[in-house]
């Protein structure tokens, strides 16, 4: 095994942490070895379309504008339906 002794930091947002997250599990990798793989350029799995994504995002977004009951309702939702997307459990 290689001796990995040097950080990368990379700022994001939850969302996009989320979705990460979930493709790397999808995968079978763990967030780390997924982002290794993605930088160096190769494409570990295959997920649904960049589209299908911006549509949850967007759906996220509108539930900061709400109560905090509702948006957490539908930011549970949309993260179920992220997982049911890439095939988490």
């Amino acid at each position: 095994m290689r001796n990995r002794t040097v950080g990368i930091n990379v700022l994001v947002t939850t969302t996009e942490k989320k979705k990460v997250t979930m493709m790397a599990r999808k995968c079978g990798l763990s967030l780390s070895e997924y982002l290794r793989q993605r930088a160096l350029g190769y494409e570990p799995g295959r997920h649904p379309p960049k589209e299908v994504f911006n549509v949850l995002d967007k759906l996220d977004e509108i539930a900061e504008n709400c109560s905090a009951r509702e948006g957490a309702a539908i930011n549970a939702q949309t993260d179920h339906m992220r997982d049911l997307l890439i095939g988490g459990n």
